[in-house]
This record gives C-alpha cells, sequence and structure tokens, in this order.
C-alpha cells in the first residue's frame, strides 16, 4: 500500500488533527470553488463568497463540505449564511476579504464538533489615524469619508472603522441539526499579538499572517502569526486556545511606516512541522521592490522561532508554500508590469539561499501558493477563471514541472474568476495519510490522490493494508467499531453471508509507529455492488448472399436483449465481447465491435457486462445466426416540393399504405438494413438528403428469420407551377355588371389540372366577380396531386376626373397641361392630343402650340376607357400695318373661333376706349376710330375669353 509522503510530523490520529479529506474542498475568488472528490481536481459552481484575498474552508475526514469564510461570514455546507456569523446581518467575524490570511480554519484537537475559526483583520492606516476611535482619518486624525491609498481613494468594502487585529470565533458544528453556527458568547475573541504598552502597535495590531501545525506531543496544534518583529505562537490543546503566546523576537523588523502594505504576504508552516516561510510583500513606505522572504526554524514542542534566514530580498513577494516531503520552499514574487516569478530552494542544499530556482509563469501579479491534499501546488492567475499549477514540488528545478495548462494539471474554474487568495489549512494534514486501499507499485506519481473509495462486487474479497516501514501496532475499525483481533497491517474483507449488496460499510486503519512518531490513518469507503443479472442473448443478421453463411455484426445491436429483466438503461452498462475463453481469461477482447464478422453459423461468443455505477459485472453467452432475407418489395412515396428545393419531409410509416407487409424499421443503406444499424428514428418526419428521389430501405415483420427486405423510393415531385399573382382591373363604369378572372394556365393544358375557389367554393376554371379584393385559386395537376396557389388581385379602375390648363396669347407657341384630380380618378393614365390612336405617353404638357382648337384624350392604361376634351388656344398680334396691302390690314385674335363669345376691347395711350366687339361680329380692328386712321402709335387690348380670363397687353400700329 501507499504512503502519501514519508512521515515526520506525529498527529493524534483519533482526532481531527489527522485529517483525511479536511482539504477537499476549497472556495475563493469570485464564486470560484474545486474539489479533490474528483481525479483529476475539479470546478465547482455553488460558492458564494467573493473575496479578493483571505478565504478558508474545511470539510470532514470523508471529504465532505461543513462551512468556509471570507473572513467576516461564514456559509455551511448549503451555502447558507450562519446567523450567528453573517457580517451584513449584524453578526460577523472580524477578519477582513482584503486580508492576505483573513481566516484560517482549525478543528478542535480532542472534540470532532468543534472548530475554530482564526480571522486577522487588515490593518488600515486610515483606522490607526482615527485610533481609538473610529476610522477612516487622515494622518492627523482628522475624519475623512474615504479610505486613502496612495493618490487614490478607496473604500474597503463596508469596513468597520476599526484594525481588529487576530480574534477567534468558535463553530459547533452539531448546531442547527448538524449545519453548524458560532457558539453564543464565543464570537471574535482577540489575541494580544502587539505591545500593548505602545500607542501605534495597538492601533494596528497585527500583519495579515498566519497558520497552523500540529504540536510534537500530536494531541495540539500551533496557531502562529507575526507581527514588526514578533512571531506569536498560541497552543491549541484539548482546554482551547490558549490565549498567552509564546513570543520569539527575531529579524527582520517590518516597521508600521509602510502599513497597510507592510502586513502584505503569507507566512506557512512546513507539513513536518520543523521550519516557518514568511513573505513580506513590502518592508518600507517607499519603493515597490523592497520585500523579502525568510526562512525559520520551528520547535513545535515549545512554540519557539529561531534562525533566520534570508532567502531573498528586493523583491515584491506575496504567496509561500513548502513541498509536501517539507523539503522544498517556494514564494511567488512580481514587479511592475512584469509577468509574476515563482522561486524554489532546497532546504537540504549546504547554501539554501543559493539553491535558488527561477520559474516564469503566466501570472501578471504574484498569488497566493497553496499544497493540495493530491500533493501538488496550486496558485491562482488573477481575474482568470483558472489555477495554474506545480505538478513535482518535491522535485528540483524545472522537474517541478510548473504549468498554466489544463491539459498538463491546472483547473478550469469554468468562468468563475480567481484573485489573489487560496484556502489555507493546517500544513501538517498534508502528511498523516496512508493509502490502505492502492497499491504503491500500481502508481509511478510519486504526488498520486489517496484512494478512499473502494468498490467491490458481491462476494469478492479483497485485502485493505498499509505496511508501515517502521515497527508499529495496528488496529482495524468498521464503521468507527474496533475489529477484535484485527492488529495486523492487512485485512481481508468480503460481504458477508448475512448481508444482501448493495451495501456500504467504512473500514479506518490506525498505525501507531513505536518509534514515538505521531498515529497514521487510512479509510476504506467500501460499496458491495450487487452483480447485475443479465440473460443470454440471440443476434440474427440477414444477408443476400447466404452461401458463405458469414456477415458483419453490430455486436452492440445486442444490448437491449441482455438488460430485459433489469430496471437499468442500455447506457447504464459497458460491455466488452469475446470470442473465447482463453481470450476472456486474457482480457483480450473484440476490438471491431461495430463490424465483426462471424467465423462460423452459429456462432456462440462471450459478453461481459459491467455496471457503470458499481463496477460490477458477469458474463452471459451472445449467440450470432447469420440468416437469408425471403425477398424485397419496392414501393414509392410521394411529396409535392412545397420548398422549391427537392428536399421535404416524409412520413415513413404512410409506406404501411402501400404494401401488403409492416414495415418496422428504416434504413439508409442496404447495408444498413441487412446489418440493421443506425435506424432512422425519426420515422414521421424524415427529411431526404437527396433531391427529388431518394432510396431507403426498410424491414418488414412477415416472414420467418430475416423476413422481407422492402425498398423504399422517396420521390418529391415538382409543384405544377410557380405562380406570380395575378392583377386584374375592374372599371367602375362596368358596375355592376361581373368581370371573369382565372389562373394563369396555357389554354392548351387547361383540362390537366382540378380548380378550387375558396371564397366562392367553386371548382370551375373561371369565376365571374363584380366586387374588388384578393381571390385564390387552388390548382391541382391531377396526375401527380401537388398543387400550386395563385393569387388574383381585382381592383378597381376608370376613367379620370381632370382639367386641362392652357397658356396661351402668342401668336405661335402656347401650351396646355392635363391636370388629373388624384381624389376622384382611380385608374393610371397615359395622354395624347389630335388623335384618339396616339401616340399615347406619360407625358401631361404640351408646349409650342399654334392658336386653335384641341382635342385632348386620356386613356386608362387598365382597359377602362379614354376620355376626351376640346380646348382652344389663343393667339394676339404684336403689330398691323393697315395699308391695304392684303397683309396683316387688321388686327385680330387667333383662336377666337374657339372662344366665339370672346370680347376683345382696344385703347389708346389715354386709356380711351376705341373699339369693342366679339369674335362673332367682327373679324378684327381696322385701325380706325370713327371713320378716321388712327396714327401710328401703341394701343392696348383687353380681351375676355370664354373661361374667364382677361388676356391684357399692347400691339402697335404701323402704316
Amino acid at each position: 500500500m501507499k504512503l502519501l509522503y514519508f512521515i515526520v510530523v506525529c498527529l493524534f490520529l483519533s482526532t481531527q488533527i489527522n485529517a483525511q479529506g479536511e482539504a477537499n474542498n476549497w472556495y475563493f475568488g469570485s464564486n470560484a470553488g474545486i474539489t479533490f472528490n474528483t481525479n483529476p481536481p475539479s470546478a465547482v459552481f455553488d460558492g458564494q463568497l467573493n473575496t479578493l484575498e483571505g478565504c478558508s474552508s474545511i470539510s470532514d475526514t470523508g471529504g465532505n463540505l461543513l462551512f468556509y469564510t471570507d473572513g467576516r461570514t461564514i456559509w455551511d455546507k448549503n451555502h447558507d449564511i450562519m446567523p450567528n456569523a453573517d457580517y451584513f446581518g449584524g453578526t460577523g467575524l472580524h477578519g477582513d476579504p482584503s486580508s492576505t490570511s483573513s481566516g484560517l480554519i482549525v478543528p478542535h484537537p480532542t472534540n470532532t464538533d468543534i472548530y475554530f475559526v482564526f480571522t486577522v483583520d487588515e490593518p488600515h492606516q486610515d483606522n490607526a489615524n482615527a485610533y481609538p476611535n473610529q476610522g477612516p482619518a487622515d494622518q492627523i486624525g482628522n475624519p475623512i469619508p474615504n479610505y486613502e491609498e496612495g493618490e487614490q481613494y478607496t473604500v474597503p468594502e463596508e469596513d468597520d472603522g476599526f484594525n481588529n487585529g487576530l480574534n477567534y470565533s468558535i463553530v459547533d458544528i452539531s448546531l442547527r441539526n448538524g449545519l453548524g453556527d458560532v457558539v453564543q458568547g464565543e464570537r471574535n475573541n482577540p489575541l494580544i499579538t502587539y505591545d500593548e504598552n505602545n500607542f501605534s502597535n495597538q492601533s494596528y495590531k497585527c500583519a495579515e499572517k498566519i497558520t497552523a501545525v500540529i504540536g510534537a506531543d500530536c494531541e495540539t496544534i500551533w496557531l502562529i502569526t507575526h507581527f514588526i518583529n514578533n512571531f506569536y505562537a498560541f497552543l491549541i490543546d484539548e482546554d482551547g486556545v490558549n490565549e498567552n503566546p509564546v513570543i520569539s523576537q527575531l529579524a527582520p523588523t517590518i516597521g508600521l511606516a509602510g502599513y497597510r502594505r507592510n502586513a502584505l504576504g503569507y507566512l506557512k508552516a512546513s507539513p513536518d512541522a520543523e521550519r516557518l516561510l514568511m513573505a513580506n510583500t513590502q518592508t518600507a513606505n517607499t519603493g515597490n521592490a523592497n520585500g523579502n522572504v525568510y526562512l525559520y526554524d520551528f520547535d513545535n514542542a515549545t512554540g519557539i522561532v529561531s534562525n533566520p534566514l534570508q532567502l531573498i530580498n528586493n523583491i515584491r513577494p506575496y504567496g509561500v508554500e513548502f513541498s509536501p516531503d517539507s523539503k522544498k520552499a517556494y514564494a511567488t514574487s512580481s514587479i511592475g508590469q512584469e509577468n509574476a516569478l515563482i522561486y524554489q530552494w532546497d532546504l537540504n542544499a549546504d547554501d539554501i539561499s543559493s539553491s535558488i530556482y527561477t520559474q516564469l509563469t503566466a501570472m501578471l501579479q504574484a498569488t497566493a501558493i497553496q499544497l493540495g491534499p493530491n500533493g501538488k501546488i496550486y496558485t491562482p492567475q488573477i481575474s482568470t477563471a483558472r489555477l495554474n499549477v506545480i505538478n513535482n514540488p518535491n522535485e528540483l528545478g524545472e522537474n517541478m514541472n510548473y504549468s498554466s495548462s489544463t491539459l498538463n494539471g491546472a483547473i478550469a474554474l469554468q468562468g468563475f474568476p480567481a484573485y489573489f487568495g487560496l484556502p489555507p489549512f493546517i500544513q501538517s494534514i498534508f502528511t498523516s495519510r496512508v493509502d490502505i486501499i492502492t497499491d504503491v507499485s500500481e502508481s509511478n506519481d510519486q504526488n498520486f490522490i489517496i484512494e478512499t473509495e473502494l468498490n467491490l462486487c458481491g462476494s469478492e474479497t479483497y485485502t485493505l493494508g498499509f505496511d508501515y516501514e517502521e515497527p508499529a501496532t495496528y488496529q482495524w475499525f468498521e464503521n468507527g467499531q474496533a475489529l477484535d483481533g484485527e492488529t495486523s497491517p492487512n485485512l481481508e474483507i468480503s460481504l458477508s453471508a448475512t448481508l444482501i449488496a448493495p451495501y456500504e460499510t467504512a473500514y479506518t486503519l490506525e498505525i501507531f509507529p513505536e518509534n514515538g512518531e505521531c498515529k497514521l490513518s487510512g479509510i476504506a469507503n467500501v460499496v458491495f455492488g450487487e452483480v447485475p443479472s443479465l440473460d443470454d442473448a440471440t443476434l440474427v443478421q440477414c444477408v443476400n448472399d447466404f452461401d458463405n453463411q458469414t456477415a458483419v455484426f453490430n455486436l452492440n445491436n445486442a444490448r437491449a436483449d441482455f438488460i430485459t429483466n433489469t430496471d437499468l438503461a442500455v447506457n447504464d452498462f459497458e460491455y466488452q465481447f469475446f470470442e473465447t475463453e482463453d481470450d476472456f481469461e486474457n482480457e483480450t477482447p473484440i476490438e471491431a465491435i461495430s463490424n465483426y464478422e462471424n467465423t462460423s453459423n452459429p456462432q456462440t461468443i462471450i459478453a461481459k457486462i459491467i455496471n457503470t455505477f458499481t463496477r460490477c459485472s458477469t458474463t452471459v453467452n451472445l449467440t450470432l445466426i447469420v440468416d437469408d432475407v425471403e425477398g424485397t418489395e419496392e414501393i414509392d412515396l410521394f411529396v409535392c416540393d412545397d420548398n422549391l428545393n427537392g428536399i421535404q419531409e416524409f412520413n415513413l410509416e404512410l409506406a404501411a399504405n402501400e404494401t401488403s407487409f409492416t414495415p418496422t424499421s428504416f434504413y439508409r443503406s442496404i447495408n444498413d438494413a441487412l446489418q440493421d444499424v443506425d435506424r432512422i428514428n425519426n420515422t414521421t418526419n424524415f427529411i431526404n438528403t437527396e433531391p427529388y428521389l431518394q432510396t431507403i430501405y426498410f424491414r418488414t415483420s412477415e416472414g420467418d428469420g430475416c423476413g422481407i427486405l422492402g425498398i423504399l423510393d422517396l420521390r418529391v415531385n415538382n409543384l405544377p407551377f410557380e405562380f406570380d399573382d395575378q392583377q386584374v382591373f375592374y372599371c367602375v363604369e362596368d358596375s355592376p355588371n361581373p368581370i371573369q378572372i382565372a389562373p394563369s394556365v396555357p389554354e392548351n393544358i387547361i383540362n390537366n389540372y382540378e380548380y378550387f375557389w375558396p371564397a366562392t367554393n367553386q371548382e370551375t376554371f373561371a369565376i365571374n366577380v363584380n366586387e374588388t379584393g384578393t381571390y385564390q385559386v387552388l390548382v391541382t395537376e391531377i396526375a401527380t396531386g401537388c398543387s400550386s396557389l395563385q393569387n388574383i388581385i381585382v381592383s378597381n379602375s376608370g376613367l379620370p376626373s381632370f382639367n386641362v390648363l392652357v397658356d396661351d396669347g402668342d401668336e405661335e407657341a402656347n401650351s396646355l397641361f392635363i391636370e388629373i384630380n388624384e381624389n376622384d380618378s382611380l385608374g393610371d393614365y397615359e395622354f395624347a392630343i389630335e388623335d384618339p390612336s396616339g401616340p399615347y405617353s406619360d407625358n401631361r404638357l404640351y408646349e409650342d402650340l399654334p392658336p386653335g382648337f384641341y382635342d385632348v384624350f386620356i386613356r386608362d392604361k387598365n382597359g377602362c376607357g379614354i376620355a376626351k376634351r376640346t380646348v382652344g388656344l389663343i393667339g394676339l398680334r404684336q403689330f398691323f400695318t393697315p395699308n391695304n396691302d392684303g397683309i396683316n390690314d387688321t388686327w385680330n385674335v387667333a383662336g377666337l373661333s374657339a372662344n366665339r363669345n370672346a370680347i376683345v376691347r382696344i385703347f389708346d395711350r389715354f386709356g380711351k376706349l376705341l373699339i369693342q366687339f366679339t369674335a362673332q361680329n367682327r373679324p378684327g380692328w381696322d385701325g380706325t376710330y370713327n371713320g378716321k386712321l388712327m396714327p401710328n402709335n401703341d394701343y392696348w387690348y383687353a380681351v375676355e375669353v370664354d373661361d374667364g380670363r382677361v388676356l391684357t397687353g399692347n400691339f402697335t400700329l404701323k402704316r
């Protein structure tokens, strides 16, 4: 059996000091967490704390979560807040999530129900400035609204304004029906870690460092902290916490002038309880890289710290840790924007400081570094959902195998970010365990996880045990009860004949070394599983060619037949198949399970079937038979191509309507059908993958053995037409007389289709309508039954309501414009003048027209006829020469014949009316007034035309 690490530290095994699974569950960061109850460790998602740095978790010896804390609030195993440890409810602890080690949970050495929760506050300078009053305050004690951090201002989450120092609270896990709570009156018990006569000491009280380790008598624990230049070691024994510490004054001195930054950095004890390792992130009040790492000796019999050794300085360290064998020391450090480093020292070297090895990392900032129960060391990467890993911390240099890859041991946190801190534990719990289940020869990894779970089957016999290398005495327990006479290193176990599987029990081995070292223990949680009772099965493979009597079998097809008499499902088992008894004995299974070719007909092979839950197995026989199909049947299924791409949905079960046989299963290929593999499951909504025509296959229930093999052609018929909407116009002038509408089907194939008009429930090719609207007609091809739908949109149209606007008065260039009254006109129109046959255009303006009569024509493009109107254009001369030469002898108005009632008035330049006449009774003016010739001059006219317009202007008389 295997020992995780060589044991050099004593533990009192019958108490919680001898931890088996106490460190198996970690909660940290922003709701992040991992569990070591799986191998490899995996993320958990139920954590409730949100902490930048400090946190602590504790589980029972079986690895079951008990509670966890951020130093202020405690959450129980159900992730509910303990009533007497609710910071925001007024019952919180005196830690701080921004303290390096805000919390550390230590089990009582002798009482399994009691736990001590040690908390360390963040010693903030703004609280110290206000002491003994409540902070924050500036350097001269004046209250300020916010906490200062250099030139910035921050407000620690709901800080109470005091530096509370080191305190402890007592949790009784038996309270609240086993959920636990802080005992009344036992919350925030202060521990003095400062000079009570020094005001500055009192104002800060502590640094942010605590660690714990086992005492030399194996029955006690030391809680250790550091402040300025003193170590304080508090003894925890059967009477609880001794509040009078052992004080060791040693270098270096970390002054208060740089607090709170000077308080940062971890303190760890080695698992063998012989050394301490301390990181001082900052040692002065200026500069970025003035920190250091120190190594000390620790006497776990007296609590005295001694022999300070500076390992490195002028860096900015944060986390520290020891290897599981306590022979290597580690520290993390970062400077500025450079990636963080991990330092390693060989504690067996003659010159320990000079043995330093530097490991580059993917981290931008130094974070905690924490040993896990699997013997690996983990460190969070800021604001990422990952813990990086040192896989082999007992090894030197690059053999430590640092990695940030989840393929090489790093742990993905599934989206929950980690920050600076990880939960610390009593360091010595990582060295007290032995594995009584797995033999060390079965693993080449010195950092493997100790097994605690063992699954056995039925009456199976198994030997538990661990052979300690030194003389020792042994005692075995079952479910906490000592087994009489079982005092050897090994214990053979099996299920008693009086018990029925499944059955669970727990065995514990306690080892008492005779050399005075502390007791060791191992635990095995044993489940005797039920051996499955399964059936033999027969697998028939159908072939077309029966001559050689061989076929390819998919052995997986027999799985359901094995388990017909159980309540479990096919996937609750694993399946292995063996050709012969020798193969079974040699554990040489058939590899080609899905395409195994038989060697004889029939052939019997062996099936080993394993319950995936209990890992219990049984063997049954599988008989392989090759048989011939009795015949074939070929049928068709048709659907219409509604998607216009040849891909449609088929209901394969409708194939039963096309054959006298009963299809029972469908397949994409003939080989699948013969081998009965890859059945088509979605038989009611199968979508073809080959456009327009795809052949699939089916098997039937008729016949003996293999029965009938069916061929099913899936055909996608084209739709008869891809209709566009048809537009038809109904002329309002024809109302209420109907018009006829019909689908767009060529006349020569009308009889190949059936027609249905849903609106009128008619089944004729055409129907009569006299109302506007959208009429649908379903056109169905008689040969295929496929239909196309056409929309026929009937809209109103008609002749226009319009005006003709004229611009005339010129002898040659006049114009007219056709104005449509849109509100009273339903159609779409085109225009022409003079000739009703056109040409027509969309132009409504006609220019450069001489005076005279014009017929204006407006035609409805939708076929509702032509409207006509006649207009006349008037032309006015600019001069005339009444000299009786027959040319321009009179001044007249051209086009007046179209305005026979127009009144013409002519005036001299003084406004005197010289003449008035109409187009009916006088052709024009001859240049006389009362029989006298009028002189050459300009004269004015006013012409009132029939439409009410008055045209005015002047002209010249020249003789």
